[in-house]
């Protein structure tokens, strides 16, 4: 018989220890945390999901049981695999104590063939966590160290760290809260004499041929071949099969098969992504029947990487642009298909290549890379350490290193894994408070040497930051910045930007929904005339994470006009945040203060939150109910392919940069308006050619002399066919000194385009849309643009609703125009 593998995920019910015996509640869906389950029964208001979590505390001061039954499984050989567990569990069988549980990033797999009755009833009891750290002490050379919650192998922000009862948590609950339960799927799986144990399968480039390299262990009571198949599009293209060499209880088969001048996988923006399905089979020799089989996807791509962090793939260069990737939800660890769906749109919408699973998070499923696979979105995977020092006794270090070596096992023939990385800031954090990194051995020695046994092609970054004089040194490696807290040497054109950080509010809409009271409480005037007074309305700070300093994240708010009510609150903040990321983003992109090889300029930049676990009013481009506000659209015009950039440096100069898939070949209009007169005072226009994977001077504009500060200095690019392809608006001085009129916006929309236009010149044109009421899930291809007069500005409504109304306006107007749409 073929091995079968079910997924218990109907009949569960759950116990709260302690209740009576009659009292479980159904669980609907599995796998389900108990926080889901409570609020699937409306035990719990839907104000946890919202972070609001001071009713959900009692949850971990229980024990909680997990109950379902199942059938005598078919075949000879059976176990349960627990894909997920959260944390600390013991697992009955028919009563009897099967096996016991400690380590969220770790499966557990427990044979029970000998165990099994007609009708069997598993049992999973979760214990306090706590509870168990009560009970456990840090040696004493650690305490000043190390966060005592990390002595259990967890995710870092399920512990109430520091935080107060009416305080945001780091991720943002308000109080800090403990996910317990099931997070992943539960398989019983039944084999009769033979199944697969172990597999790697890889696939390169040597030259124009493509290598499938395989390997598959496992147990066989008889003779063993193996076929593989080779697939794409649904058609086999190569078909082999190979006896395998007979061990001790076992078999063995390895070996190469060969595709000429096969199809590439690329990463997003540089081609297709190609990708080959591989089957295999094992039965026992001479036999038809299949008795275990294992499928999985590759891509052929050549990754070349002549220095640290600067990588060449397939031939063109390839700088990495992406973000920090947090969990999707703080209340559940449980995976939703619906939210990584729309995470990978706004991903791919921004122009992002790249996203960075970040070590304080937690694993992802494999259908997650299989997504990444198909649109081309490259990993920069960390293993699960997080910020500070760690226990540096040699148990604890070699369970961070099994639990590295299962990733590695599952994710390394994935097309878009890029990398690996030793965790987040685990040295730095130790460097910020003058400690010892204690436990710094096990991404600097243990990792590596684990990497070498089973994926040693594949670069390893030992964590993040790393590299140069110290830690954080912007030169080597890649650094985090925190300008806004911290002053440090050389950050002008860091080596590669993995952490670009500010804080702001999300948009008015997201806001109003996590916030208790009005958005603009009677008598509150916005001033800050004392030391000690919040930046922000009281009910704003109470979603911020004080003790990270969130505040003091903001962007340079003081620049813009003072505020009268939220919605200009919301916009001096969100347009500093925006303002900062265009500043610093354009210094990545040039990448250097004089032309440079590619090798000498930044090698990339992530946006830092990508996303919110929590709702929060901190650092993330896309809000808890995944919208995105200005920070998010000046990121996806920031990471544009192609795009032109003023720099003020010692002279005015004019750069393109260029990191598309092929060279590009233009035209630049460019000059100068004046916001007070409304009359253009330099109007230029310039060729420009960039080659792929670099910047060009297109002009010094010293010429210019001097000009008055109510200027700005625009760029419009356009190619060889006269499309528009980036336009640059940069002003030389601050917004609060500028005249702004009302721009006297029209709108037109057809099919899915809406064309706007301006009479005056319109700052931060903002776009939203309401769909019978429902003001979220839109998603446009741009948003909170400047806009010249004259010009016609084509965006694309993209997202998941197909009508409503749109509204569009600018900041400095009280106009709102409104079109109806219908996809």
């Amino acid at each position: 018989m073929e091995k079968d593998r079910i997924k218990l995920n109907k009949g569960w019910e759950l116990h709260q220890v302690g209740t009576t015996e009659t009292d479980w509640l159904a669980i609907r869906k599995m796998p389900s945390q108990v926080a889901d389950i409570l609020l699937d029964h409306e035990i719990l208001t839907e104000e946890v999901k919202l972070g609001w979590c001071q009713e959900a505390q009692w949850i971990s001061d229980y024990e909680w049981e997990y109950r379902c039954c199942f059938e005598r499984p078919k075949g000879k050989r059976s176990r349960l695999i627990f894909k997920g567990l959260d944390t600390l569990a013991t697992i009955y069988l028919n009563g009897k104590e099967i096996g016991s549980h400690d380590d969220f990033y770790l499966p557990d797999s427990i044979e029970i063939s000998d165990l099994c009755q007609d009708q069997n009833t598993l049992l999973i009891r979760f214990h306090r966590v706590m509870e168990w750290l009560a009970h456990e002490e840090l040696p004493t050379y650690l305490e000043d160290a190390v966060l005592k919650c990390k002595l259990l192998r967890k995710p870092l922000h399920d512990f109430p760290l520091k935080n107060g009862p009416d305080e945001s948590s780091y991720q943002g609950a308000v109080p800090g809260f403990t996910p317990v339960g099931v997070y992943d799927d539960i398989i019983l799986e039944t084999w009769d004499d033979m199944e697969i144990t172990d597999e790697n399968i890889q696939a390169k480039l040597i030259g124009d041929r493509g290598e499938i390299s395989f390997a598959v262990e496992g147990v066989s009571e008889d003779n063993t071949e193996v076929q593989i198949l080779v697939k794409m599009e649904g058609c086999i293209i190569k078909d082999i099969c190979v006896e395998a060499k007979v061990l001790d209880g076992g078999y063995r088969a390895e070996g190469c098969i060969y595709i000429e001048n096969p199809k590439l996988w690329n990463p997003i923006g540089f081609g297709r992504q190609e990708l080959y399905t591989i089957e295999l089979l094992v039965r026992k020799s001479g036999e038809i029947l299949t008795e275990d089989r294992i499928e999985k996807t590759v891509g052929f791509r050549r990754i070349e990487m002549p220095v640290p962090l600067a990588f060449i793939i397939n031939g063109k260069k390839v700088r990495l642009w992406g973000g920090s990737m947090d969990p999707m939800q703080g209340y559940t660890h449980c995976y939703q298909k619906e939210r990584a769906e729309r995470i990978f749109d706004m991903v791919e919408n921004a122009n992002m290549n790249t996203l960075r699973i970040w070590g304080e998070g937690i694993p992802l499923p494999d259908e997650f890379y299989e997504e990444a696979d198909r649109r081309g979105i490259l990993i920069w995977q960390e293993f699960f350490m997080g910020h500070g020092a760690y226990p540096d006794n040699e148990e604890y270090g070699m369970k961070c290193v099994k639990e590295a070596e299962v990733l590695v096992r599952r994710l390394r023939h994935h097309a878009s894994l890029l990398m690996w990385c030793g965790g987040n800031e685990t040295i730095m954090g130790a460097e910020l408070i003058g400690k010892y990194p204690f436990g710094d051995w096990i991404a600097k020695s243990a990792f590596p040497e684990m990497l070498r046994r089973l994926d040693p092609e594949r670069y390893y970054h030992v964590n993040s930051p790393y590299g140069g004089e110290w830690t954080n040194d912007p030169r080597e490696g890649d650094s985090h910045t925190y300008e806004c807290i911290w002053e440090y040497p050389y950050q002008e054109y860091p080596n590669f930007l993995s952490e670009s950080i500010r804080t702001a509010p999300p948009a008015r809409y997201s806001l109003e929904k996590i916030i208790r009271g009005a958005l603009w409480e009677p008598g509150y005037d916005g001033k800050v005339t004392r030391p000690g007074q919040g930046i922000m309305p009281e009910n704003w700070r109470q979603r911020i994470h004080l003790l990270a300093d969130g505040e003091r994240y903001s962007g340079n708010y003081w620049e813009y006009y003072d505020v009268t009510d939220a919605d200009s609150m919301l916009y001096r903040f969100g347009a500093s945040y925006g303002a900062a990321i265009k500043r610093i983003g354009e210094q990545v992109r040039k990448g250097s203060r004089e032309k440079a090889d590619f090798t000498k300029r930044s090698k990339g930049y992530m946006a830092c939150k990508l996303l919110d676990t929590w709702p929060k009013v901190f650092c993330a481009i896309i809000d808890y109910f995944q919208e995105g506000y200005i920070p998010y659209y000046a990121t996806k015009r920031v990471l544009s392919p192609v795009m032109v950039q003023f720099s003020r440096e010692e002279s005015l100069r004019l750069y393109a940069v260029n990191d598309s898939a092929e060279d590009f070949h233009g035209m630049i209009e460019t000059g100068l308006y004046n916001l007070r007169t409304e009359q253009l005072e330099r109007r230029e226009f310039l060729p420009v050619c960039v080659e792929q994977g670099d910047c060009e001077l297109v002009n010094d504009l010293a010429h210019y002399l001097f000009f008055s500060k109510d200027c700005i200095l625009f760029a419009r690019l356009m190619d060889k066919a006269g499309r528009d392809i980036y336009t640059c608006i940069d002003y030389v001085d601050i917004e609060r000194h500028l005249p702004f009129e009302d721009p006297e916006i029209s709108v037109a929309i057809q099919g899915d385009v809406l064309s706007i236009k301006a009479l005056h010149f319109a700052r931060c044109v903002e776009i939203t849309g309401n769909c019978d009421g429902n003001e979220f899930g839109w998603l446009f291809d741009d948003n909170y643009f400047d806009l010249l007069p004259g010009m016609t500005k084509n965006v694309r409504i993209l997202g998941k609703q197909n009508h409503g109304t749109i509204s569009v306006k600018a900041p400095y107007s009280k106009n709102v125009q409104q079109i109806r749409f219908c996809r």
